[in-house]
Parts: structure tokens; C-alpha cells; sequence
């Protein structure tokens, strides 16, 4: 298996997004258990966050990850790809939008929770990913693309 420039690089974003969304969780849950007044059971706690309507914002971050999670497990990482990586992250955890996802993760950022270390930890490691000025129908196209060239791959892998 080859691996590109930009394969290491995503990794290391890769990583910091997961740290970063364990501690989204973590919050989220201390705040429902102080809201509910005991410590709730992880399953308990799952079925909240699948079924709540004021959790559905997640869904975002969860749809990016996934795709992150695709992007790094390819073969080649073009600087086009890592480019529209990083634009999709910064778009939805760095820009701040006044409505869904970006509100309540603003929210959360400023509410005193251990997010902030984590959050500039992830805003170093984009740095190390090229820019991309594209438009939002071109990078839904790209994530697509690394889907389908993920299924190839695993395709040819089995054969």
C-alpha cells in the first residue's frame, strides 16, 4: 500500500477529531446527568443521543467523521482531497455558523468545558493540510468519490 504526503497529515487530523468528539460526548452527558439528576447507564446514554431530538445536531459531525475515517483509509490521499478534508472541518468547527451544528457547538466550546485545548489542538493539525476554495456541491462530490473509491479498494483487496 502506498501512502501520500498527505496521508500522515490527515492522520494526525483524524486523531484530533476524535479526541475532540470524545469530549463533545463527554460533555453532553455531564450536562444530561446533572439535567436528570443521576449517572446514566452508557446504554441509556446511546439511546439518548440516537433518539433526542436536541442531540440530532451531532448527526454532522458523525457524517463528516465517518468520511474522514474513509479518507485515511485510502491507498492515495490527493492534495485535493486532503484540501477539501480540511475545508469540510473548518466549515462546520472553525467558522462558527450562527445556526445548527456550528450554534450548539459554539455553545458548548464556550460554556467552560474542556473543549478549547482540544479544539486548537485540531486547529494546528489542519494547518498541515492544504487549502481549497471550493464550493459546498463540489466537496459533497469529493467525499462521495472517496466512498466509492473505498468500496474499489476493499473490493480488490478481497479478490
Amino acid at each position: 500500500m502506498t501512502k501520500t504526503a498527505h496521508h500522515s497529515a490527515t492522520l494526525q487530523v483524524r486523531q484530533a477529531l476524535w479526541a475532540l468528539q470524545k469530549e463533545v460526548l463527554n460533555s453532553l452527558k455531564e450536562q444530561f446527568d446533572r439535567e436528570v439528576g443521576y449517572q446514566a447507564a452508557p446504554t441509556e446514554w446511546f439511546q439518548v443521543l440516537m433518539t433526542a431530538e436536541r442531540y440530532m445536531w451531532l448527526r454532522e459531525l458523525t457524517s463528516l467523521m465517518a468520511d474522514i475515517d474513509i479518507l485515511t483509509e485510502l491507498e492515495h490521499i490527493a492534495e485535493e482531497d486532503a484540501g477539501v478534508a480540511r475545508a469540510e472541518i473548518e466549515k462546520l468547527l472553525i467558522d462558527h455558523v450562527e445556526e445548527g451544528f456550528g450554534k450548539q457547538y459554539r455553545d458548548l466550546l464556550m460554556s467552560g468545558a474542556g473543549l478549547l485545548p482540544l479544539h486548537s489542538q485540531l486547529k494546528a493539525h489542519l494547518q498541515q493540510l492544504p487549502e481549497t476554495k471550493m464550493e459546498k456541491h463540489q466537496t459533497v462530490h469529493h467525499r462521495k468519490n472517496w466512498q466509492e473509491t473505498h468500496r474499489q479498494q476493499s473490493r480488490k483487496k478481497r479478490n
